[in-house]
C-alpha cells in the first residue's frame, strides 16, 4: 500500500492493521512524522470496526517499555540481575552466528532449535523466512504452539477429508449462503472479527446460529440453540449429535455411501479395511472391498473412481479370500454405528450437562436447514481428546451433506505466492530427527515438523532424544505461551545459547544471552495479503513503514537475512535485500513488486474455485473418500473410529478438585502481548477468574476477592468476577498475565509463583493428546479459595 493525502506535516496511510491475524484494514495518521491515530479503512471491501488493540496502535508504537537497542547478558541467568549491557548490532549479529555455527560444529545442527510466533513482524509474513534460516542452517527444529491451537482444525481435520499433509481441508465456512451455522469452542468476538461480522450479516438475513461454548458469549447470546458445555466433554456432545443423526436417519444418505468410505468392509480378524486383492474374484490391486446392495456380491472400490452401483453400508458379511479361508467382515457404518449407539442423548446430558432436548433440537436445526457450516477453534484444540473430537466434528459435517457446497464449508485455496520456506534444504535425515516425531509421527511434528515445546524442554533438560543446547527466538514468548512455565525456565536455563528478538523484555527474553529491539509493523514495510477467507480473492498489498523505526529497532526480515549472511548462507537469503526477498513470493504471478507498491488499497486476486470438486476425483485420502475409519491412526495405534475417553479420570486427586477450568482469551489482549497499553489495560486492569455466583458462594468466596485457583500441579492468584454467563461448577481464567503498566500503576506478575497469575502453571504437559501432543487445558480438575492476604 502506499502513502494517501499529505497536508503538510500531517498525512494518511492506507495500511492494515497486524497485530494480531486478522489484519484488518486501517488507515494510519501521522503527524509531525509520530503516529497519532489509528481507525478503519471504511473504503477497503474488507472493511470492519477495530477491535480494541488496533485503536492502540500508537500506543504500542511508543510505549517507554519498548527494547531499542541490542542487548549482551553479563550475569548468569540464574542471577536475579541480567546485568544487560549495550551493544552494536554487528557486534550482536556476530555473536549469534559464532554460537550458532560452534554448537554445529560440536552437538550437530539440530543441536539449534527456532521459535517464532506473533512479535513485531506477524507470524505469517517472516515464518517462510525463519523456517527457511532453520532449514538451511540444518536444524528441523522449529518450536511452535500449533499442537495447542490451530493444528487439529486446519491440519488434523485430513485424517477424515485429505491427506494428513493437506491444509485447510476442513475447509473455510461460506456465511453469506448458510441456512445454518454451527460455531464450536470459538468466541469470535474476541479473537476473529474478520469472522464476527459476516456470522452477525448471516445471523441478521436469517440463518440459524448454533454455538457450543461453556460460557455465554456474543455469539452464544444471539444464536437459536446454545449447548452450554462442560468444558473437556465436547467430543462427547459431538458423539451424542452424531448419535441423533444415525438412529434419526437424519444425515444425508446419498453423500454417506457415495462419498464416504462408510459402505467398505474391514476384517473382524485384524480390524483392518478388506483389500480386493486378498478377495477370492476380485482383481483390483491397491483398491477396498464394498458390497452391492442388490446382489450382495463383493466389489472392488477403487480410490478415486466414481461407483455406479449402490454400494451397501449395514450388516456383517462372509467374504471368501484369494487363499480358500472365509473372514467376517463388518461395514464401516455398522462400526461407527457401534461407536454412537451409548451416547444417547441422555447419557450425554449427564456427561456433558447439556439437556438432552438441546442435542436433539441442534441437529435437527442443522439438518432442517441447509447447507450448513461449521467453524470450531480453541475449544476443541487444547484437549487429551482433540483429534478424536475433531473427527467427530468431521464426520458429523459430512453426513449433514453440505461440505464443499455454497453456503457449505468451502475448500479454502492459499494465494499462489512462492513462499521461500527453503523445502529444497530439508534430507529425510533432518526429518527423522524432527523432536517429537517419534511420539507423534503423525502430529505436528510429523506433519510440519512443527515442535511442541513439552519435546523441545526434554531435548534441553534431559538430552532426549538428543540433546539441544542452542536457541533462537523471534517473539512467542515461550515462557508464557505453553503449559509447564517452571520447565520452560529451566530448559531456558539449561542452553549453552539463546538469542531472542522482541518488542519488549518478555519473561523469555530475560533468559537469553543476546536480546534484539525488533521493530513492530508499524515501523517495517513489507508485502502481505488480505484474504476473504473463502479462496474466492484476496487482496496483495505493499504495507509501507508507517514511520522510521525507533531507537536502533531493526525489521526481523532485514535481521534473519542478516544472520543467514553471517552463517556463510548469503546467497540462499537475497544477500540481505529484503525488497529482493520479498519479490521472490509474487514469482508464480504475472504481478511485480513495484505494481504491488503502486496500488494503495492492494490488488485485487480472483481465484475461482467452484465446489464439489471431490467429484472429480474423489478426496484425496487413502480410500479417495471422506474418511470415517482411518487407517492410518489404526496403524500408529489409535482408534480408527473417533472415540472419547473422560480427561477426569486421566488425574489422580479427583475428589479434591472438584470444579473444571478452562481458559478463555480477551478481546483487548493477543495471547502475552499488550498488558502494558494503558489504554488496554484499563479495560482489563487485573487477571481474573470467571466463577457462577452459586459456584463461589460454596468455595467461600466473592465477586472481587483475591483468589487462589489450584489444580494438582500449581496455583495462580487472580480476582474472582462472579458471573452467571458460565456455567456452574467452572472456573475460566485467561494466560498472558506477566507485564506491568507503569502508566497506571498496575503490576506485573511473577510467571513462575503462586502470587502471579501464569495460567500455564496450571496445566500438566504430561497429559496429552496420544496423536497431535496437545497439552489439555480445557476441563482440568480444580478448586478455588480466598487468597490469606
Amino acid at each position: 500500500m502506499t502513502n494517501g493525502s499529505t497536508r503538510g506535516e500531517s498525512r494518511t496511510v492506507r495500511t492494515y492493521c497486524a497485530q494480531c491475524y486478522n489484519n484488518c484494514p486501517v488507515v494510519a495518521h501521522v503527524e509531525g512524522g509520530r503516529l497519532v491515530r489509528v481507525s478503519p479503512d471504511t473504503d477497503h471491501p474488507y472493511h470492519r470496526p477495530l477491535c480494541p488493540k488496533g485503536v492502540a496502535g500508537p500506543e504500542l508504537l511508543y510505549s517507554p517499555d519498548r527494547l531499542d537497542h541490542p542487548l549482551r547478558r553479563t550475569n548468569p541467568k540464574t542471577s536475579h540481575d541480567p546485568g544487560w549491557e549495550e551493544i552494536s548490532w554487528d557486534e550482536a549479529l556476530q555473536t549469534v552466528a559464532d554460537r550458532l555455527l560452534a554448537i554445529r560444529e560440536e552437538h550437530g545442527s539440530e543441536a539449534v532449535a527456532f521459535t517464532q510466533s506473533f512479535v513485531a513482524t506477524p507470524l505469517w509474513e517472516i515464518q517462510p523466512y525463519l523456517r527457511r534460516l532453520s532449514n538451511a542452517f540444518g536444524s528441523p527444529n522449529s518450536v511452535t504452539t500449533s499442537h495447542i491451537c490451530n493444528w487439529h482444525r486446519d491440519f488434523g481435520s485430513a485424517f477424515t477429508y485429505a491427506q494428513p499433509r493437506a491444509e485447510f481441508s476442513a475447509g473455510w465456512p461460506e456465511f453469506e449462503q448458510s441456512a445454518s451455522i454451527l460455531i464450536w469452542g470459538c468466541n469470535t468476538h474476541a479473537t476473529m472479527p474478520s469472522l464476527h461480522g459476516r456470522i452477525e450479516t448471516a445471523v441478521g438475513r436469517g440463518a440459524r446460529l448454533i454455538a457450543v461454548d461453556p460460557r455465554r458469549t456474543p455469539l452464544a447470546e444471539s444464536a437459536d440453540v446454545w449447548l452450554q458445555v462442560k468444558p473437556g466433554t465436547d467430543g462427547a456432545l459431538a458423539l451424542g449429535m452424531l448419535h441423533v443423526l444415525i438412529e434419526e436417519d437424519l444425515y444425508d444418505d446419498a453423500f454417506l455411501r457415495g462419498w464416504t468410505n462408510a459402505p467398505l468392509l474391514v476384517r473382524t480378524d485384524n480390524g483392518r479395511l478388506l483389500a480386493a486383492e486378498d478377495v477370492d474374484g476380485l482383481d483390483a490391486e491397491g483398491g477396498f472391498v464394498a458390497v452391492d446392495s442388490r446382489s450382495l456380491e463383493p466389489v472392488p472400490v477403487v480410490p478415486g473412481e466414481k461407483i455406479d452401483r449402490p454400494l451397501g453400508v449395514h450388516g456383517e458379511h462372509l467374504v471368501r479370500l484369494c487363499d480358500g479361508s472365509a473372514i467376517r467382515c463388518e461395514t464401516v457404518y455398522e462400526l461407527l454405528h457401534d461407536a454412537v449407539r451409548p451416547y444417547d442423548p441422555d447419557r450425554v446430558e449427564a456427561i456433558t450437562r447439556v439437556p438432552a432436548s438441546q442435542i436433539r433440537e441442534a441437529v435437527e436445526l442443522l439438518t432442517e436447514n441447509r447447507p450448513a457450516s461449521w467453524y470450531s477453534y480453541n475449544g476443541v484444540e487444547q484437549s487429551v481428546n482433540a483429534v478424536q473430537t475433531n473427527r467427530v466434528l468431521c464426520i458429523l459435517y459430512a453426513l449433514i451433506g453440505d461440505y464443499d457446497v455454497p453456503g457449505g464449508n468451502s475448500i479454502w485455496r492459499r494465494p499462489p505466492l512462492a513462499y521461500p520456506y527453503g523445502i529444497e534444504f530439508v534430507k529425510p535425515e533432518m526429518v527423522r530427527k524432527t523432536l517429537g516425531i517419534r511420539e507423534n509421527p503423525l502430529g505436528p511434528s510429523g506433519t510440519l515438523m512443527s515442535v511442541p515445546a513439552h519435546a523441545f524442554y526434554r531435548a534441553a533438560l534431559e538430552g532426549m532424544p538428543y540433546p539441544v543446547t542452542g536457541l533462537v527466538g523471534f517473539g512467542g514468548n515461550l515462557v508464557t505461551s505453553n503449559p509447564d512455565s517452571l520447565t520452560a525456565r529451566a530448559a531456558l536455563r539449561s542452553l549453552e545459547f539463546q538469542v531472542q528478538s522482541d518488542l519488549f523484555m518478555t519473561p523469555t527474553a530475560e533468559l537469553a544471552d543476546i536480546v534484539l529491539p525488533a521493530a513492530s509493523f508499524w515501523e517495517v514495510a513489507r508485502l502481505g495479503f488480505l484474504t476473504d477467507y473463502l479462496g474466492k480473492e484476496y487482496y496483495l498489498h505493499w504495507r509501507p513503514a508507517v514511520v522510521p523505526p525507533c531507537g536502533e529497532r531493526r525489521d526481523d526480515l532485514d535481521v534473519i537475512l542478516d544472520l543467514g549472511g553471517r552463517l556463510g548462507l548469503g546467497e540462499h537469503f537475497w544477500n540481505g535485500d529484503t525488497e529482493a526477498a520479498q519479490a521472490c513470493q509474487l514469482s508464480r504471478l504475472e504481478v511485480g513488486l513495484d505494481e504491488v507498491k503502486g496500488a494503495s488499497a492492494g490488488i485485487r486476486m480472483s481465484m475461482e474455485m467452484g465446489h464439489r470438486k471431490y467429484e472429480q476425483s474423489g478426496f484425496k485420502t487413502l480410500t479417495g473418500r471422506v474418511e470415517i475409519f482411518s487407517q492410518p491412526l489404526l496403524e500408529i495405534g489409535q482408534p480408527p473410529i473417533p472415540a472419547w475417553q473422560d480427561p477426569a479420570a486421566l488425574y489422580s486427586k479427583e475428589g479434591e478438585f472438584p470444579l473444571t477450568l478452562t481458559n478463555s482469551k480477551l478481546r483487548q489482549f493477543c495471547q502475552s502481548q499488550h498488558r502494558a497499553i494503558s489504554s488496554l489495560r484499563r479495560q482489563s486492569p487485573h487477571p481474573f477468574a470467571e466463577i457462577h455466583p452459586v459456584t463461589a458462594a460454596e468455595s467461600g468466596v466473592q465477586d472481587g476477592d483475591w483468589i487462589v485457583v489450584e489444580t494438582n500441579v500449581g496455583a495462580v492468584s487472580v480476582v474472582a468476577r462472579t458471573t452467571e454467563d458460565i456455567l456452574t461448577g467452572v472456573v475460566c481464567v485467561q494466560h498472558g498475565w506477566w507485564q506491568a503498566c507503569g502508566e497506571l500503576d498496575l503490576p506485573g506478575y511473577d510467571p513462575y509463583s503462586e502470587d502471579g497469575a501464569n495460567a500455564n502453571l496450571l496445566f500438566d504437559s504430561a497429559v496429552r493428546d496420544p496423536v497431535s501432543g496437545s497439552v489439555h487445558m480445557k476441563g482440568v480438575p480444580c478448586r478455588v479459595r480466598r487468597r490469606d492476604s
